[in-house]
């Protein structure tokens, strides 16, 4: 029964944590200058999320082995230094649209300084990372971020066009823009902290081959689930923006939907939620900054060591979140910021997840729990679309000029 009960939770935070601010802005974009027709990138993006997710988890399971101690292991020193650079400056970049994001929330619903409440932010993320448990960040602010199922029940209180919602789950030919957007959707949800978290998160929990299943189920479950969100946000976009011929360019006209569609108790259940995602998504950069820092030094880590037993990797957590400070309050939009750290994790995403893919196939470190005949060709399908993600994405954003949005 503590079992099922483990599983159920983990699904439920996986659902409520999947959607961040890369998520919210790029997805309810598309479904205003588009409708429909992205929508398919979101399945691409989730399928990947849940086949890296699962292989990590059990790599770290099996292996005891995080992402960023397969990286200093299995690559040569340049490359691994490479890889190291590219994962903790994207982490910073995410950091610091996640935790602009919080400020403007705040500064939307209650009117006062951005930049103050920005700081409010940073105090929540550094007293949560400092005062609760592993489990307990992951699950309140998953759970919390629940309230972001308001987007899935106006879309569907909107009376959507079955139809052209299914045709939008059939790749289709378009401009640059559109694959510029296609891409960032796609990159948007398998951003690499993600998995640096997952990885690290399956060792914080003391995970054995016991809880193979119980991986299994939060990858192959929750973030579907949480896709699902993800494409509400797409969907209530085409329906209420697309016809006036809206793009939205702030946080705020995403929370509006909710409250124009269902009314106050939505808009501030769409308020919580948004506000616990990009939190939840802010805390699991900052840990992941010093998850890679830490792993790749060979540094005791893990937030459940507590300070003693790991000040650096602390100290690692600390720093980046006061580097992500620092960044906002050069007024930086954080909407644009969320363009270029969703752009720029898709080019770190090859390096990060190579050695994952590689030491999930290999029989001598997994025994009997190496990648089957199933998991083996998805591992190598989910490697070539981030590879692709990885050259396109830089190129339409030049080409595009981020989309031409501005």
């Amino acid at each position: 029964m503590k079992k099922y009960l483990g599983v159920a939770l983990g699904i439920i935070a996986a659902l409520g944590g999947f959607v961040d601010i890369g998520e919210l802005v790029f997805n309810t974009q598309a479904g205003a200058l588009f409708g429909y027709r992205t929508l398919w990138a979101i399945v691409v993006g989730v399928i990947v999320s849940v086949v890296l997710a699962e292989l990590s988890g059990r790599v770290a399971i099996v292996a005891k082995k995080a992402n960023f101690d397969l990286v200093r292991e299995r690559y040569p020193r340049w490359l691994s230094i490479t890889t190291l650079v590219a994962g903790l400056a994207v982490c910073l970049i995410t950091l610091s649209a996640e935790l602009g994001g919080l400020g403007l929330i705040m500064h939307y619903v209650l009117g006062w300084n951005e930049g103050f409440f920005t700081l409010i932010g940073l105090l929540i993320i550094v007293a949560s990372s400092l005062l609760l448990s592993f489990s307990m960040i992951e699950r309140v602010f998953g759970y919390l971020g629940l309230g972001l199922v308001v987007f899935t029940i106006a879309a569907l209180h909107h009376g959507p066009a079955w139809h052209a919602i299914g045709r939008g789950f059939l790749p289709s030919g378009g401009s640059l823009q559109y694959w510029y957007f296609v891409v960032g959707m796609m990159a948007a949800a398998m951003m690499p902290y993600e998995i640096y978290f997952y990885s690290s998160g399956a060792i914080e929990e003391k995970w054995t081959t016991d809880d193979i299943p119980v991986n299994r189920a939060n990858s192959g479950l929750g973030f579907p689930l949480g896709g699902i969100i993800a494409a509400s946000l797409t969907i209530v976009a085409a329906q209420q923006l697309m016809p006036l011929g809206l793009t939205p360019d702030s946080l705020a006209t995403v929370l509006q939907e909710a409250l124009h569609e269902l009314g106050p108790l939505a808009f501030y259940a769409a308020v919580v939620g948004a506000f616990a995602a990009i939190g939840g998504a802010t805390i699991d950069s900052a840990f992941s900054c010093g998850y890679a820092l830490a792993q790749h030094q060979g540094w005791p880590w893990g937030e459940s060591k507590g300070v003693r037993g790991a000040p650096r990797w602390f100290a690692t957590v600390l720093a980046a979140a006061g580097i992500g400070f620092a960044v906002v309050q050069t007024r930086v939009d954080p909407v644009n910021l969320t363009e270029y750290a969703v752009i720029a994790s898709a080019v770190a995403m090859p390096l990060s997840f190579w050695p994952i893919v590689r030491v999930s196939q290999d029989r001598e470190t997994m025994g009997r729990y190496v990648s089957g005949p199933v998991a083996r060709p998805m591992a190598w399908l989910s490697y070539a679309v981030v590879c692709v993600v990885a050259i396109a994405g830089p190129i339409l954003m030049l080409l595009t000029h981020t989309g031409e949005l501005k």
